[in-house]
């Protein structure tokens, strides 16, 4: 039995290293799972789990917040008659994939679900961008914005918003 255990930590450690989002997920499973009879006294294996999987959470919402934030500054460089804060969002966008790039490379689990991730950072970055547009005085652009941000795939996800250097014309 000593064995497999050392085993399982072996493999643990592994993932611990490999992908943080997925040790994460994976160790708040063994503590839910973790038989009552075997629990340390006074260990709070409901909360602990809770915490655990909390620390993978806050690497998702990066996720979301870091791709929602490339987006709104892609739709800028889009729709933004002001030729002045261009370079401005360029160099915006390209830190923000900086960062997300290492957050995949901490947690390549999220990298893989980066589309479902991506899926409702889309409208609530149209949504702002329209709104900006809009408080910066140029209602017509926000008009004709809404119109082409009302498609999620106006951006090709892997091809334009990630990649690293590419910014609409």
């Amino acid at each position: 039995m000593k064995v497999s255990y050392s085993l399982t930590m072996s493999n643990a450690a592994d993932l611990y290293d490999r992908d943080f989002y997925a040790w994460t997920q994976d160790q708040a499973a063994l503590l839910r799972a973790w038989p009552e009879a075997l629990r340390p006294n006074a260990l709070d294996i409901a909360h602990l789990a809770e915490e655990v999987e909390d620390l993978g959470g806050s690497q998702r919402s990066a996720v979301k917040n870091l791709i929602r934030q490339i987006l709104v500054h892609l739709l800028k460089l889009h729709f933004h008659p002001d030729p002045l804060p261009r370079s401005h969002w360029q160099h915006e966008i390209n830190e923000f994939r900086s960062q997300l790039d290492e957050v995949f490379e901490d947690s390549p689990s999220l990298r893989s679900r980066r589309a479902e991730l991506a899926s409702g950072a889309w409208q609530r970055a149209a949504r702002q961008v329209c709104a900006d547009l809009a408080e910066d005085g140029h209602a017509s652009m926000a008009a004709a914005a809404k119109l082409f941000t009302a498609e999620s795939d106006y951006f090709n996800l892997d091809g334009e918003v990630l990649e690293m250097g590419w910014f609409p014309p």
